[in-house]
């Protein structure tokens, strides 16, 4: 339910995420083109779905080692879901040109690739695969490890066996009321591929190509992002945002891939954080260091001279007026619970927290230029709002929190009903602060609201769809 916190410290516990850098660029050309293939349509609010690559790079270009490679190294740059690749000196055709590792068979297996056959070996990763990095009880890639030498599941089997931590492997027949089942896909590596995947990997929708949108295929083959399956599907419990919950978990070879009933429709299925997972193993636990260099050369170049307070930022801690400018933004994805705070200090009390919210809808935020700082967690890109976030000021609208007056008419409106309780509220303004609801309700019920002309915003959760029945 979207609320106002006034405390949120066992929140804050569930986020120590040890992330890359901060976002960075994507660098011109084919990295740029294939992120925007499939992940410009989502930034830009035009369709609702799970991110392929993510909604910024983590990183800048990176030279990393790789033998058959000119000079040694490759270009490779991290995203939150992996880690594109120049690929262009062995393939210069799209998409091969530009390759997403084998990042989830190095983390399962622990072996470092440095060329085609070339590996250093390590353990395989201590990091949960799934969920919040901090969950002491959800699976580890190296939970699948020993996973991968068990047999397939027949072919059109309902999947409803399970796994824990450590690796122990049981089934649920309750797990039968999803309908996931088993395909045979052929594949290689002789396991299946969940029902829900398979369809995921094999979908159609909004891409963006040659400087517009258009339908397609969403992968112009169905495992170019996930490679082979490596194990089975299983299902298992995870912490996301701290809360329990039950997710279909298949590790491939370059993704890991979820499902998570749950979780609203185009969010269901989702690329797992194996870049950041990966990022975190290669350059943190296994302390490596990485360059910032051109291929070839291994030099590190100065950083880029500050050009001024950011005006799009990802998640992260900022201070205001230094690393980002003060304004009203969106995000772009609430999926997993965004979590945002407005500051009035860094000390980390709660005295210091001037508003905040957790919201799994898109929301709008205005930061203050006298607030210290702005923090968020799993929220995506913040950008300017200063863009319509609706087809039309009148067209029916789902939840999140929008502009009256240019993204929804006054008049009276009504939603669909809720299959949780519907909550709302009518805004003076975006600064999430209690004395900004003008009104509000929470309701299991159908609702009948009436926006007003002065309203600044209208926010919404579980209500399911809004439409107007009078100006």
């Amino acid at each position: 339910m979207l609320c106002r916190l006034t405390f949120i410290l066992s929140l804050l516990a569930s986020l120590a995420v040890a992330l890359p850098v901060a976002a960075a660029p994507i660098q011109a050309g084919a990295f740029s083109t294939t992120w925007a293939r499939t992940d410009q349509p989502v930034k830009n609010l035009v369709v609702s779905r799970t991110w392929m690559w993510g909604p910024e790079a983590n990183t800048p270009p990176l030279a990393e080692p790789y033998a058959e490679a000119p000079g040694g190294t490759r270009t490779v740059q991290y995203f939150d879901k992996t880690r594109m690749e120049d690929n262009s000196w062995r393939e210069a055709q799209s998409p091969w040109n530009v390759t997403n590792g084998l990042l989830a068979e190095e983390l399962i297996t622990g072996k470092l690739q440095l060329g085609d056959n070339k590996f250093e070996q390590h353990d395989p990763a201590q990091v949960n695969v799934a969920g919040d990095a901090n969950d002491p009880n959800g699976p580890t890639y190296a939970t699948f490890h020993t996973l991968m030498g068990y047999g397939a599941i027949p072919d059109g089997w309902t999947i409803i066996q399970t796994v824990n931590r450590a690796g122990q492997v049981a089934s649920d027949p309750n797990l039968t009321s999803y309908n996931v089942v088993a395909r045979d896909v052929d594949a290689p590596t002789h396991h299946t591929v969940a029902s829900v995947f398979w369809s995921f990997m094999n979908s159609s929708g909004t891409v963006y190509e040659n400087g517009g949108y258009t339908n397609d295929t969403l992968f112009q083959n169905p495992f170019y992002a996930t490679g082979y399956p490596l194990t089975e599907a299983y299902w298992t419990n995870v912490l996301v945002g701290g809360v329990s919950k039950q997710v279909l978990v298949q590790v491939f070879e370059r993704r890991v891939l979820t499902y998570t009933p749950s979780n609203p429709e185009g969010w269901k299925v989702e690329a797992g954080n194996v870049g950041q997972h990966y990022y975190t193993w290669r350059y943190v636990q296994l302390g490596q260091t990485p360059s910032t260099g051109q291929p070839g050369t291994g030099s590190t170049p100065p950083p880029p001279s500050n050009s001024g307070p950011a005006t799009t930022f990802g998640d992260g801690m900022y201070q205001v007026g230094t690393d980002i400018a003060s304004g009203t933004y969106h995000n772009s994805d609430s999926s997993a619970d965004c979590y945002w705070e407005r500051l009035s200090g860094f000390g980390g009390s709660l005295d210091e927290i001037i508003a905040n919210d957790i919201t799994d809808s898109r929301t709008i935020v205005t930061i203050s230029p006298t607030d210290k700082g702005f923090h968020s967690e799993r929220c995506g890109t913040w950008m300017p709002d200063n863009t319509a976030l609706t087809s039309s000021p009148t067209a029916a609208f789902g939840d999140g929190t929008y502009r009256v007056g240019r993204d929804i008419a006054p008049g009276t409106w009504r939603n669909s009903g809720s299959s949780d309780e519907c909550y709302w509220e009518r805004l003076a303004g975006f600064g999430g602060t209690l004395d900004e609801i003008i009104a509000n309700g929470l309701s299991s019920s159908q609702q009948i609201v009436e926006i007003k002309s002065t309203d600044v915003g209208i926010a919404s959760n579980a209500s399911g769809t809004w439409t107007r029945i009078g100006s």
